[in-house]
């Protein structure tokens, strides 16, 4: 797979994902990276700051941020900042590998596109839209909103949509889905309002319901 890595000090990083068999290019910065996805398109991009400005160049990319030191707050504070996923030096080697994999892997996020009245998520084209104008969503917003669609008003729990997602088991503890879930909750109330909302199941889950699509049910374009 093709790996940017954006503004990144860390040799570990650069070694293990090319042990890991990762084609991996360097860019100093957001407008090196632009310049870089345009040659040769990379999966996944990897950046260690200028992470806001660098989600709005990549818009179509999952962005991973590294942290040189294990922090809560930091990983909070970058997921709240529109990453896609976060990896930091506690981490052992094969788990950042891992992570950083699934990000770039196209076959988790895809699938059929799906349909909610006039709400429509299609990974493919990596666009989410609401009668037919687009939603301002990051990839990895887009893909946990294509799970809750396409689950019909029913309530996913944690575990499933970060498996339909990430592409893997969700480790004890993770706070990543509750995270996208509240960012992705902000992003529809400004943009489509009361129609769309995400209700939370206390301990289990979440359920993407339309008010006024209660009983309607999601098909798949």
């Amino acid at each position: 797979m093709n790996l940017l890595l954006v503004g990144v000090a860390s040799e570990r990083l650069r070694e293990l994902l090319r042990a890991a068999g990762h084609a991996v290019r360097e860019a100093a910065g957001p407008g090196e990276a632009v310049l870089a996805q345009r040659s040769v398109p990379a999966d996944a991009a990897v950046c260690e700051h200028d992470l806001e400005l660098l989600r709005q160049r990549l818009e179509s990319v999952p962005i991973v941020v590294w942290l040189a030191a294990a922090s809560t707050v930091g990983v909070a504070d970058a997921l709240d900042a529109g990453a896609d996923e976060v990896v930091h030096a506690g981490m052992g080697d094969r788990e950042i590998a891992a992570r950083i994999t699934a990000m770039a892997r196209r076959t988790p996020m895809g699938g059929a596109p799906v349909a909610a009245g006039p709400l429509e998520v299609d990974l493919e084209r990596g666009e989410a839209t609401w009668h037919g104008r687009r939603l301002a969503l990051t990839s990895r917003e887009r893909a946990v909103l294509y799970e809750l669609a396409r689950a019909n008003g029913e309530t996913l729990r944690r575990e499933a949509i970060y498996r339909g997602v990430w592409g893997y088991a969700m480790a004890r503890g993770d706070r990543t889905v509750d995270v996208n879930v509240k960012r992705l909750r902000d992003k529809l109330a400004a943009e489509i309002g009361a129609p769309v909302t995400i209700e939370t199941e206390p301990g289990v889950g979440y359920r993407l319901v339309l008010s006024q699509l209660r009983n309607s049910a999601v098909t798949d374009l």
